[in-house]
């Protein structure tokens, strides 16, 4: 059994053709297959994730258009509405209008219901969109070219700090254990992808053959509850062990699995988002929050107000 202690990474957001590799990244570390990377591998990869409709990976890329017409500004917005009114959840899009700049951004996934919608919305921008999201999906307008009109901008482009606020977005990828996971995943307005213990077979040799476990931060090594939790995790990897030895699958054997077991999660958000997270898991503006939380969240806190100083400042 290995003990860690938990650590997170800030990933450079991929703007290259709607974030292809960082989609794959994404859904590669749910099965942690990373060592099947390669230079070419994204495109068979997301194209394998939109066959089998696994589309909340697709939510860790996204685009951003700026709008030079008002009327298609307008014409989006109405189009969003008469989904809401249709009874249906609309796409994810954001949108803001800031010194008559008009700006719509969203993750993969958002555009992607958009244009299955059948929005008339969906054809200002889906001449824009890379053919491995598109193609063979049966959109309307598949074939369009480019909307003059419209234009996709990057990160660098944001200006406004209320701009950046609400279409730049910064993924992380956590290592912690998987009661802070349980926290973690509450933030609705994130994207999520996880190590997944129903497909990960921890006794295979690119585990090391062993379980790996999150020290907790409240536990001094050497004290006697310190003692009692690792003798505590090694019996559940003795029996995690015993249970796939006696023929069930890792699905059904991770149920004696504990809640120290360390799972990486990569989040993805707007910063808008992240300060919504801080709030609960750094700032504590509801209570106090849990010890394992605060001890990735804090630092985070500290590091993305380097990052964004004129926007995460609080």
């Amino acid at each position: 059994m290995k003990i860690i202690k938990p650590t997170f990474q800030l990933y450079d957001r991929d703007e290259q053709r709607g974030g292809l590799r960082i989609i794959e990244e994404a859904g590669r570390l749910c099965y942690k297959s990373e060592d099947k990377f390669t230079d070419t591998s994204a495109e068979a990869f997301v194209r394998g994730l939109i066959k089998r409709k696994h589309l909340s990976v697709l939510e860790h890329g996204d685009m951003i258009f700026e709008i030079d017409d008002y009327h298609i500004y307008d014409a989006v917005a109405e189009g969003l509405q008469m989904i809401r009114d249709a009874g249906h959840q609309p796409p994810m899009l954001e949108m803001t209008n800031i010194g008559d700049r008009c700006i719509v951004s969203g993750n993969m996934r958002a555009w992607l219901e958009l244009f299955a919608s059948g929005s008339l919305a969906g054809r200002y921008f889906i001449g824009y969109f890379d053919p491995v999201f598109i193609q063979g999906m049966g959109f309307m307008d598949d074939d369009a070219e480019p909307d003059p009109r419209v234009r996709q901008i990057r990160y660098d482009d944001l200006r406004d700090p209320l701009e950046k606020l609400i279409h730049l977005r910064q993924t992380v990828k956590f290592t912690v254990d998987r009661g802070v996971t349980h926290e973690f995943v509450r933030h609705r307005k994130m994207s999520f992808s996880q190590e997944s213990t129903r497909y990960c077979n921890y006794s295979d040799g690119r585990f090391g053959s062993e379980i790996t476990v999150v020290r907790p931060c409240f536990l001094d090594e050497g004290t006697e509850g310190y003692e009692l939790w690792k003798q505590q995790c090694m019996s559940a990897e003795t029996t995690y062990f015993s249970l796939l030895n006696y023929g069930l699958l890792p699905e059904q054997a991770r149920d004696v699995l504990p809640t120290s077991t360390k799972s990486e999660l990569m989040m993805t958000g707007t910063l808008g988002a992240w300060d919504h997270f801080f709030d609960l898991r750094a700032r504590q503006i509801t209570g106090k929050v849990h010890p394992q939380a605060a001890e990735v969240a804090m630092p985070l806190y500290e590091l993305f107000r380097v990052i964004y100083p004129d926007i995460i400042i609080r």
